[in-house]
């Protein structure tokens, strides 16, 4: 476990009450301090198998220590996060790589959403509409951007939130690892505050609660993970169940301050 973050985690991946199979992973290590979910896509059960092969192929990566491939514009980035992002460039290949050797999972892909912590900072790595959150001081906050249609219409003003929320086609991705060669990774790196809750989820969960939901149930419960992860999953399907439902609920203890590789203070003032 990361020496300068005393943190818990707990975590779940579920059916749901329509789908016939679960298509959804997750993977934690809690001892390397990272946590990663999948939700994958595809006919003939290629989902299921582009998920697996996300999660394997990340914590493979993270775990062999490989060191990150960086240019002049990664700069603003620490060696780890690249890391991570990397980890994640080297699943899409695998998930291409497998695709091509088999026609019935052609076209399979997965989001995924990857976080670890790093001294006192937290590196996150995104693609498609899984979500990281944060719980700090009563608020909630959504950390990750949808990469969907409906985002997109989001941000250019011609849908609401409310109006994103309740459109036919919500789960229009435009990103996601297996769908081309070329993938861009969203990346964010920001400081770490003891008693942050962090919570990893696919739109299994985000499509039945709405975040104020979510943000009660954290609130209540998001210092005991285990207890807080099974609410939140029971609260889902009690709503429909209408997708797989995969949650992570990470709960910080306490954040070590002044063995960052970087001054606390300067830390502060270039994440916050």
């Amino acid at each position: 476990m990361d020496e300068n973050i005393d943190f818990r985690v707990f975590g779940i991946t579920d059916i749901g009450q329509v789908r016939e199979h679960n298509e959804d992973a997750i993977g934690i290590t809690a001892d390397r301090a990272y946590m990663v979910l999948a939700d994958g896509m595809g006919g003939h059960n290629a989902g299921e198998v582009a998920s697996s092969i996300a999660i394997a192929e990340v914590s493979r990566y993270l775990d062999a220590g490989q060191a990150a491939e960086a240019s002049a514009e990664d700069s603003i980035y620490s060696p780890q996060t690249l890391a991570l992002r990397d980890a994640v460039l080297t699943a899409n290949r695998e998930i291409l790589a497998a695709a091509e050797h088999d026609t019935a999972r052609k076209g399979m892909g997965t989001t995924l959403v990857a976080m670890r912590f790093i001294g006192q900072r937290l590196a996150v790595a995104h693609v498609g509409d899984s979500r990281l959150y944060r719980f700090r001081e009563g608020f909630l906050d959504q950390l990750t951007t949808d990469h969907t249609l409906v985002q997109e219409w989001v941000a250019r003003k011609l849908y609401t939130e409310e109006e994103a929320r309740t459109a036919k086609n919500k789960n229009v991705i435009t990103r996601a690892l297996g769908l081309m060669s070329e993938l861009e990774v969203d990346l964010l790196e920001e400081l770490v505050r003891s008693n942050d809750i962090y919570l990893l989820c696919s739109d299994g969960l985000t499509g039945m609660l709405t975040d104020a939901e979510i943000a009660a149930v954290l609130s209540e419960q998001g210092r005991d993970p285990e207890t807080a992860t099974k609410h939140l999953l029971a609260m889902a399907n009690a709503a429909g169940g209408k997708d797989n439902i995969s949650i992570i609920v990470i709960c910080v203890d306490e954040v070590v301050a002044g063995q960052d590789d970087a001054s606390a203070d300067d830390s502060l003032e270039w994440f916050d």
